[in-house]
């Protein structure tokens, strides 16, 4: 869970910083990207949904999105997110990964350090060959760690214990 605190704080100091793609923000379906820096601060405008986000080879990335957005960073230390519903967030090749993000979330981490999400109900949630996978579920969700992952720490709504489903995931609620 400090991890999730972290990246909140991380996201909350970057949300501030504005853009460094070369743009003040993405455009709805606009592909913005950075790479190759330190810091990359990437967010949506008009209503802050329907972007499509990504950065690489960088020091820290941040993303801000509402709805319906792709946000995706590779190589980079420190990668945090934060968006709504229907969203899906990549990260790869990395130290660490940490996104909020809302109902229906797909969420994947591989070759981390670290991995952190909070996920809102219906959200599916994939970590492989990462040391640590913390993933705090508000709703249903379904959460895979691949035997590569050191450590899978999975925290359900109102202190329920998740449970183990013949597919290999662990789920806040039924297996269905």
């Amino acid at each position: 869970m400090k991890l999730i605190v972290g990246i909140g704080l991380f996201m909350i100091a970057t949300v501030s910083a504005g853009c460094q793609s070369g743009q003040e923000s993405c455009a709805r379906g606009d592909w913005c990207a950075c790479s190759n820096g330190t810091d990359c601060f990437q967010g949506c405008a008009g209503d802050g949904n329907g972007c499509r986000l990504f950065c690489n080879n960088m020091v820290r990335c941040g993303a801000v999105c509402g709805k319906d957005c792709n946000i995706g960073s590779d190589h980079a230390t420190e990668i945090s997110s934060s968006c709504g519903d229907n969203c899906n967030v990549t990260c790869n090749d990395s130290v660490s990964c940490g996104t909020f993000c809302g109902a229906n979330c797909n969420y994947s981490c591989w070759n981390m350090e670290h991995c952190g999400v909070q996920a809102g109900t219906n959200s599916l949630i994939t970590c492989s060959s990462a040391k640590n996978c913390v993933v705090k579920c508000l709703g249903v969700c379904h959460v895979f760690c691949t035997d590569e992952v050191d450590r899978c720490e999975v925290s359900c709504p109102d202190g329920a214990s998740p449970i183990s489903c013949p597919d290999g995931s662990v789920s806040c609620s039924s297996c269905q």
